[in-house]
């Protein structure tokens, strides 16, 4: 395995989601409760398209840094955000709906591997 070109993927993931995040925030600031939460159906979705959007440049960054085991390495990445994810997911599952939960986490690999495909689609 590639542990840099899947610590790439990971940081992508991360900086996208958790920037993208603050900004779903300010930007709809009105739909969050005081410790940043929000059941607003609008404001999910919008959280759902920011984590394909990390999810598909993760696995295209990581397919990048690769170039050689991508899939390999995409996979491995895809465990190591779904290690992450459901964690995470269960911490919050009273505080959001459960089709966000279990969307979130549904889409978490699929998407990851998917944006490997642009660049392993070019190589």
């Amino acid at each position: 395995m590639s542990i840099v070109a899947v610590v790439a993927g990971y940081i992508t993931w991360t900086v996208v989601f958790l920037g993208g995040s603050a900004g779903v925030r300010a930007a709809m600031a009105s739909t969050h409760d005081a410790a940043g939460y929000s059941t607003d159906v609008s404001t999910l979705l919008v959280y759902l398209v920011l984590s394909v959007i990390a999810s598909a440049g993760a696995g295209f960054v990581t397919a990048k840094v690769s170039k050689v085991k991508v899939r390999r390495d995409t996979i491995f990445l895809a465990v190591a955000l779904l290690a992450t994810g459901i964690p995470v997911q269960l911490s919050s599952w009273d505080l959001l709906p459960v089709w966000y939960n279990v969307a979130f986490l549904l889409l978490l690999a699929p998407v990851t591997i998917w944006g490997s495909t642009f660049v392993a689609s070019k190589s």
